[in-house]
């Protein structure tokens, strides 16, 4: 286990609220103009959650009727999601992979969610592998739900650029990132034309939260299977 992975471990074993995140909850919850996720058709859909964490988002979409999949980067945080999940009585596939190398089949699921997850780039140098890899797990026609740090939020202040679209966080006020590779895109236009090989019809939102000196600013997508 490299030193980041030993961090990203100790991180979630110390933050072990099992609280979902309050725009996942949104999506799969709520009602919007322009958001169209057949909610009432959740049942018995298969879903991953690629960068788990401490399986949150798991408990939230189990009990929107999804069978749920996860993944995490090794097999000590793979198995401390599967017993926090197993305490409060869900029962979840969780495996070890990353964005780049996905242990499922092709076109095995019918919803994928990346939540602050789908932007570190570990020993991948190219994000595009990313994509071609979330499209090859999810199934014609089924769905990509991400949030993506906007170039604005807190964690991108101080960073190094690595190239075009690459950062180094060097500044993460928790400690926690910094080392880390993330791409950073420049908006909606960009996010929409790397995924566009793959995915089509692309939904955003946007959070634009300035809390107590901290630019919570991300954008929201939702898109779908070629």
């Amino acid at each position: 286990m490299n030193q980041y992975n030993k961090q990203w471990a100790k991180e979630i074993k110390k933050n072990d609220v099992m609280y979902p995140s309050e725009y996942v909850i949104r999506i799969f919850k709520g009602t919007y103009p322009r958001l169209r996720l057949g909610k009432n058709r959740f049942k018995g859909k298969k879903i991953c959650d690629i960068g788990c964490g401490n399986g949150r988002n798991l408990m939230l979409l189990r009990r929107c009727g999804f069978k749920v999949w996860g993944v995490e980067i090794n097999k000590k945080i793979a198995e401390g999601v599967k017993r926090n999940l197993k305490s409060a009585g869900i029962h979840a596939h969780v495996r070890v992979g990353s964005n780049g190398s996905l242990p499922f089949l092709n076109s095995y699921f019918d919803y994928a969610l990346s939540w602050n997850a789908c932007y570190y780039m570990g020993d991948c140098a190219d994000f595009n592998d990313y994509v071609k890899e979330f499209a090859r797990v999810i199934k014609s026609g089924g769905y990509l739900i991400m949030s993506i740090p906007k170039k604005s939020s807190f964690i991108y202040k101080g960073s190094e650029t690595l190239k075009a679209g690459y950062k180094i966080i060097r500044k993460d006020p928790f400690g926690v990132r910094n080392g880390h590779v993330l791409r950073m895109f420049a908006g909606e236009k960009e996010i929409k034309k790397t995924f566009a090989p793959y995915f089509k019809r692309f939904v955003f939102g946007s959070v634009q939260d300035d809390c107590f000196g901290l630019n919570y600013h991300w954008h929201l997508v939702v898109c779908q299977r070629r």
